[in-house]
């Protein structure tokens, strides 16, 4: 009996139904919603058009989800890593490498924690993929969206721990003798060199800071200070603690229905129709993740404050991110989740006893930190589902495994970065957008494939473990490495403007490697090495 999902073409199609309803490769790629159930068990797929119409429902509730997750992204996402990169006096780099990286790529160390650390069959193509999307198309988009100046130092450093990574884990994976943990241990030190550099060069940069702050009103340190200071332009709004007005409770379920209902309503009035119809849509799916993620905007009176909203959100946030996150454990018979209730209902009546209406508590600022964790678990879950959603679509259209990974899958795993890079691109961080883009393949090949074949390499010694970079693996490879060569090649031409001109070559050329993809996987032309 097949045993992959994508095998459900080769039955009969009666069998098609019972086949993805019990198939483990097919219910082990569902999360919320079972879009191959709905396809092959309750549409005629022998009628055409009603498996367009089909796939094009998909490809709608496809949009609708990209479209909560720029939501999340703009709204919630991007605030908190402002005030966090703030409080921790990050430049626009030094965020993009550190928090803005562990921040997008936190959902693909879950995914690898859950499947316990095993290297895939498609692993190196994947992690390939994903690094000649990011750095192509993605990095282009920044660079159309908002053209930008870059350090010719920090790109230099960015690009060397790129390159090398791409090209140490090409030389293992054509090893004819297989790799063993000689050869995988130092696959983990780049990314850890590279964190390890980024901190160090933070660190020297806020010392020569405070060392020119104590020298203020020497013309030469001023200069050199306002050089040297954060990038991040956040415009604080001045709070004043000492104001009171009347009780405690004044105002408190006024203040929670402002904070929770924003519906502009001269926008809609002036509106046309679809604009009428995609702020109804956008309503509920606001309220939901106003209640599910804590913001803390300094750009903002009060900070955003709301005593009721936030009492509710310490009881809520914790609680489905455990739930999220442990659903399964338990201690005593009890959920992990029910725990965390319980803590925490006891934290939320402390919480609203000493905290007023009119004034932020000062712990507030602090929040930043839940709010991240809580954006990142909304945000999981949303690449989960479009995870699904690229997998069904894969399947029904029976694209090749190889293809596929290299194409829709490989998208679906890099939405969260393209949607939350153009949005910061938007907002005027760009440097940080693009250097994410470095930064983040480098992250998903230390998850995806250093750390798995690690651990792997260890358990096996002293035999040594056999992987292939498949016939699309080593094609994107190459691609890639050209990909960087060329951006390297923009860059110096242009004296580290990153102007629009740049961005469009960049995207241009990945279309280019969409069209070259698509004959190899026709058989017009062969793939690099077969």
């Amino acid at each position: 009996m097949p045993e992959l999902c994508e095998d459900v073409h080769s039955m009969l199609q009666s069998k098609r139904c019972e086949f993805v309803t019990n198939n483990n490769d097919c219910l082990s790629n569902i999360y919320l919603v079972n879009y191959m159930r709905w396809h092959y068990c309750y549409v005629d797929e022998r009628n055409k058009f009603n498996a367009f119409w089909s796939v094009l429902a998909m490809i709608l509730v496809l949009t609708y989800v990209f479209w909560m997750m720029q939501f999340a992204v703009l709204n919630y996402f991007c605030p908190c890593l402002k005030v966090i990169a703030d409080g921790c006096r990050l430049s626009q780099n030094a965020a993009g490498v550190t928090l803005l990286t562990v921040a997008n790529g936190s959902p693909d160390l879950f995914m690898s924690i859950a499947a316990r650390l095993v290297a895939g069959k498609y692993a190196f193509l994947s992690c390939m993929s994903q690094a000649i999307f990011l750095q192509t198309f993605v990095g282009g988009l920044v660079m159309l969206t908002n053209p930008f100046e870059i350090d010719p130092y920090y790109y230099l450093r960015d690009f060397g721990f790129l390159f090398l990574n791409v090209a140490y884990m090409d030389f293992i994976f054509k090893r004819p003798e297989g790799i063993g943990w000689e050869l995988a241990l130092p696959s983990n030190f780049i990314l850890i060199g590279y964190i390890a550099v980024v901190i160090i060069e933070q660190n020297l940069l806020t010392a020569r800071i405070r060392k020119l702050e104590r020298r203020r009103g020497n013309l030469s340190a001023d200069e050199q200070l306002n050089d040297l200071k954060s990038d991040l332009q956040i415009n604080r709004h001045e709070l004043d603690r000492t104001k009171r007005h009347g009780g405690r409770n004044r105002h408190l379920f006024r203040q929670f229905w402002h904070s929770i209902f924003v519906f502009d309503k001269d926008r809609f009035r002036h509106g046309t129709v679809l604009l009428k119809i995609f702020l109804l849509f956008q309503l509920p799916i606001d309220i939901i993740i106003r209640l599910l993620i804590p913001v803390v905007d300094v750009e903002k009176p009060l900070y955003n404050w709301s005593k009721l909203l936030f009492c509710l959100q310490l009881l809520i946030v914790p609680t489905y991110v455990v739930f999220i996150f442990f659903l399964q454990a338990e201690l005593l018979g009890i959920p992990y989740y029910a725990y965390a209730l319980m803590f925490m209902v006891v934290v939320t009546v402390i919480v609203f006893f000493v905290t007023r209406t009119d004034t932020t508590p000062r712990f507030f600022k602090f929040t930043s930190a839940l709010s991240l964790i809580a954006v990142i678990t909304v945000i999981f879950g949303l690449l989960s589902e479009v995870n699904a959603m690229f997998f069904a679509l894969a399947t029904i259209l029976s694209l090749s495994p190889q293809f596929a990974m290299a194409t829709v899958i490989s998208w679906a795993i890099c939405s969260n970065d393209l949607v939350t890079n153009i949005m910061l691109a938007k907002q005027g961080f760009s440097k940080m957008a693009y250097t994410a883009t470095f930064s983040s393949p480098v992250l998903a090949a230390c998850v995806f494939i250093a750390m798995p074949i690690t651990r792997e390499a260890f358990a096996n010694t002293p035999n040594k473990i056999m992987l292939s970079e498949e016939s699309f693996g080593e094609t994107v490879c190459i691609f890639l490495e050209v990909a960087l060569l060329i951006s390297l090649l923009c860059s110096l031409t242009t004296n580290f403007q990153m102007r629009r001109a740049c961005g469009f070559f960049l995207v241009a050329y990945y279309l280019f490697f969409l069209g070259v993809l698509n004959l190899v996987e026709f058989n017009v032309i062969g793939a690099y090495g077969f």
